[in-house]
């Protein structure tokens, strides 16, 4: 998975520095829109897996969560 590549960077890289920017200005009125980040987060939720930035630092624990066969959706 992308994201958890881009966790591993160090933090002095672009890649990471554009991926964790926040938009600062407003958004448009109604229902606010689900992001790709928004998922991958609530599926992480899902799956009950503490700390996972952490765990993303170890990647042959990290294959291991995430190779398990997992129905979500």
């Amino acid at each position: 998975m992308v994201w958890a590549y881009i966790e591993r960077m160090q933090d002095t890289r672009m890649v990471k520095a554009i991926h964790t920017w926040k938009h600062i200005s407003k958004r448009p009125m109604g229902r606010p829109k689900i992001r790709w980040e928004d998922d991958v987060k609530n599926d992480i939720q899902r799956l009950k897996v503490p700390n996972w930035k952490t765990l993303v630092q170890e990647r042959g624990r990290w294959k291991e969560v995430v190779g398990k066969p997992k129905t979500l959706h």
